[in-house]
């Protein structure tokens, strides 16, 4: 049982009242321009609480990223366009490959795939939203990460693999296998679609359209895999015959929450959306079965009693009701829990707060039918058969040792048992809880450790030998990395702008939502709140001024300029009638900054002492702005204009579109190097890519680095390298581009071979030096069909093709002396 509620193409959202919000479905859509939803969901909110457990900080979530992601029409690019999009760049590449040089990318990974809560109050990895359990072989699960892909273990979540990372598509919240075999894979996705992989996650190939809206959960029948079912939040309940060539809507419910099989017998079937349904032909027909209010539904079951059915439900995003069946789900009685929200944060459930449907899950011992777990922010058990309920855990870890209760990232997607062992996927990673009988501190056990899957907002590099990087991420707060201890959580909320003192590294600077300001002086071992000056955008810009240590800047619908590192503030702008989405200061002149809004751009070249003029628009809306570091009227933007990217020589006044050969993702970061050659580099929702001076063009720079947006980059010169904050794979970190470095340790064409070619069974792969090696082979579309990770080559290497058809392909072996792309024909 689960349910994940959609947010477009790139992340979660929620609901917090009616679930016919006219937003909600909007969004769901994908048919409307992202300000129309935006005014719409204003409207609704307009005069209500915005607080926690309200709904509008996962609104607002979402407005941040899709004011970033859409595109020059001003709506937000489809799943199956951006698939396209990908295969074409990818079949541009291969047979590119000849004319470009090897540059000196190699992306690696720096987590955190573990959390250590310092001072954070909410610490986890990241957000899992699907998963499943082999039942032959309960150490093989699968999970899928909001924006982090599919992941798997083989030993109980001792060691984790993503498997998707160079899929075209990251966004998942179902995953299951077949129960007939374990190595296919299936994952829903946003837009309706599923796909689908049948060499246990190496490559996936699209299954299903079920239009647009969230798959939510897909159930196979145990006895024929043919036979599958997927819940599509706002498109219904589908149903397929053909193992997912054709489907069909079976209920006449516009909405899709959860699909049950009654235990032993496929041939009856539960469903629900805002009604439940019920099936005795194997879901060819469904009836709705009243005696229930019009909120989303969630079905419990159990092996113990077939004839005992439970449905927990929503209203206005709080805990509506719990009902029980004796009678195989054809009658229901209410239970009574007047006066309680379960779905909130109190853990006496006396709040009212909730983020229902979003939020919300029901699972049954299956040993035990009076034995059922229901979750919404915190997790709760009835051992009466839902009469009565206690907490199981809290949110904070602190507060949860004190009550001698489990700890458990808030925000429960997915709560389902296996066997007797109970598994849950949160917005901070998996749980599981092997002795459901026994409540105590140590109730629950994180599973999370070894999943990469942060998904990080903003992030700051010090300049230092030993690196020190803060990253401000969802869900799971501001965390800081360094390299003798690792990943410390120090900030708790949704953790946004953040950067390390240049001048005393043990000073920390973070935010979370609208612009709250924190400061640490031990290196995150604790930290205080500052006085911020006004309330600002989700994402506040935050910024420290290049040669006055003490000074800081932040941007709200004026900037404020702080001398006592941020204990008072002063407005050094006019107002510009709106928050700014980015401030920088130039780093060789403090007296240059350079404040953005939506499109327009404004700029001062007197530290603000008198008013900042504004600037001409370059196109689209402005997502990013970086300045040289020694030339204070070199100005980059990223935009979500057609031409991407403008660069401005004169401080602005003008600029030059460097579209060039990008493709046509969104363009999210940019930040330059002074590498003697004004390196400048771009990261966006598909890749990161390179050019300076000496390059006509846009080269890739992404080799080992997963597609994954790409939200910043930033560059620490003492160590010449490239950090990069992903949303949904954590931080990645690489060597910066070096126009005079020799070649002579890097692969090139002439230095791997690749033969017999023409290939029947087998293509053989020669490299002039032993390395590990990531092998993909392409076909002429540029859709990846072989996908062969992590191997090491030494001498000959070879990759089985028989399973290919005929025709022409291209290899690509990512290693760490760079990329080499061969074209080769399969008999």
């Amino acid at each position: 049982m689960r349910f994940k509620i959609l947010l477009l193409a790139v992340f979660a959202f929620v609901a917090n009242t009616s679930f016919s919000q006219e937003y909600l479905k909007m969004i769901d859509a994908g048919t409307y321009k992202v300000q129309d939803v935006i005014d719409s969901a204003e409207a609704y909110f307009d005069g209500k609480d915005k607080g926690r457990g309200t709904g509008y900080k996962q609104f607002k979530r979402w407005e941040y990223n899709a004011l970033r992601l859409q595109n020059e029409n001003g709506y937000l690019t489809p799943i199956d366009k951006n698939i396209k999009e990908l295969q074409r760049y990818n079949a541009y590449l291969n047979s590119t490959a000849g004319s470009r040089e090897v540059l000196n990318d190699n992306w690696t990974e720096l987590g955190p795939t573990s959390w250590s809560a310092t001072s954070g109050w909410n610490p986890g990895v990241g957000r899992v939203t699907g998963f499943s359990v082999d039942a032959a072989d309960n150490d093989h699960i699968i999970i899928g990460a909001n924006t982090g892909g599919v992941w798997k273990t083989t030993n109980g979540g001792q060691d984790w693999s993503p498997l998707n990372d160079n899929f075209t598509n990251l966004s998942v919240y179902a995953v299951t296998m077949d129960p007939a075999d374990s190595n296919t894979y299936f994952s829903g996705s946003t837009s309706g679609i599923i796909f689908k992989s049948e060499d246990a996650g190496a490559t996936w190939n699209p299954l299903a359209d079920l239009g647009n809206s969230l798959v939510n959960k897909i159930l196979i029948n145990p006895n024929d895999s043919n036979i599958m079912f997927a819940s599509s939040q706002n498109a219904g309940i589908y149903r397929t015959t053909d193992g997912g060539s054709n489907w069909d809507q079976v209920t006449t419910d516009s909405n899709g929450f959860d699909i049950e099989f009654k235990p032993g017998d496929p041939s009856v079937v539960y469903a629900s959306g805002t009604g439940f349904h019920k099936s005795t032909d194997g879901g060819a027909t469904f009836t709705q079965i009243g005696g229930f209010s019009n909120g989303p539904k969630m079905i419990g079951i159990s092996a113990d009693d077939d004839s005992v059915v439970y449905v927990l439900e929503a209203s206005g995003g709080l805990f509506g009701g719990f009902y029980a069946s004796s009678d195989g789900g054809d009658n229901f009685t209410e239970l009574d829990h007047a006066g309680k929200n379960y779905f909130g944060y109190s853990t006496t459930a006396q709040d009212n707060r909730g983020q229902a449907p979003r939020d919300m899950d029901i699972a049954v011992n299956p040993t035990d039918a009076n034995e059922v777990h229901i979750a919404g922010i915190l997790t709760w058990r009835s051992t009466d058969g839902g009469s009565n309920f206690n907490i199981t855990s809290d949110w904070i870890p602190g507060n949860a040792a004190g009550a001698n209760i489990g700890y458990c990232h808030a925000d429960v997607d997915i709560m389902e048992f296996v066997g007797t062992t109970l598994y849950l996927g949160t917005d901070g990673g998996i749980f599981k809880a092997d002795n459901t009988g026994n409540v105590n501190s140590s109730y629950y056990t994180d599973l999370t450790e070894g999943l990469g899957i942060r998904q990080f907002y903003k992030i700051g590099v010090s300049q230092t030998q030993d690196v020190i990087v803060s990253g401000g991420s969802q869900d799971n707060g501001t965390s800081v990395y360094t390299e003798a201890q690792g990943w410390q959580d120090w900030l708790g909320a949704d953790g946004m702008e953040t950067f390390v003192d240049y001048d005393n590294t043990n000073n920390l600077y973070g935010t979370s939502q609208y612009g709250s300001l924190y400061r640490s002086n031990n290196g995150g071992a604790s930290y205080f709140g500052l006085n911020a000056p006004a309330s600002g955008n989700w994402i506040t810009p935050f910024e420290q001024d290049p040669t006055v240590p003490a000074t800081l800047y932040t941007g709200y619908s004026s900037v404020y300029k702080s001398i006592n590192r941020g204990s008072s503030w002063t407005s050094i702008s006019q107002s510009f009638g709106s928050n700014l989405s980015n401030l920088k200061i130039a780093p060789s002149n403090n007296q240059i900054m350079y404040a953005t809004r939506g499109g327009l751009i404004y700029k001062t070249t007197d530290g603000g002492a008198t008013d900042w003029e504004t600037l001409p628009l370059p196109g689209g809306a402005i997502n990013y702005i970086a300045i040289h570091p020694t030339n204070p009227d070199k100005v980059a933007v990223a935009t979500t204009s057609g031409s991407k990217v403008f660069v401005s020589e004169d401080g602005g006044e003008t600029w030059e579109n460097y579209l060039k050969n990008l493709p046509n993702f969104s363009a999210l970061s940019v930040v330059w190097d002074d590498n003697g050659a004004d390196g400048l580099y771009l990261g966006m929702n598909y890749g990161i890519y390179y050019i300076d001076n000496g390059l006509t063009e846009w080269q890739p720079y992404s080799n080992n680095i997963p597609n994954v947006q790409v939200n910043e980059l930033e560059i620490n010169n003492e160590t010449d390298m490239l950090y990069a904050a992903t949303y949904g794979r954590g931080l990645w970190a690489s060597p910066v581009e070096v126009p005079t470095l020799s070649v002579e340790d890097k692969i090139s064409e002439e230095n791997v071979s690749v033969y017999p070619n023409p290939a029947n069974d087998e293509l053989n792969i020669k490299l002039s030096q032993n390395l590990e090696a990531d092998i993909r082979i392409f076909d002429t579309l540029g859709k990846l069909v072989v996908y062969q990770p992590n191997v090491n080559i030494s001498g000959n290497y070879s990759v089985g093709v028989s399973n290919l058809n005929s025709g022409i392909y291209f290899v690509r072996i990512n290693t760490e002396a760079g990329t080499v792309t061969k074209k080769f024909i399969k008999n």
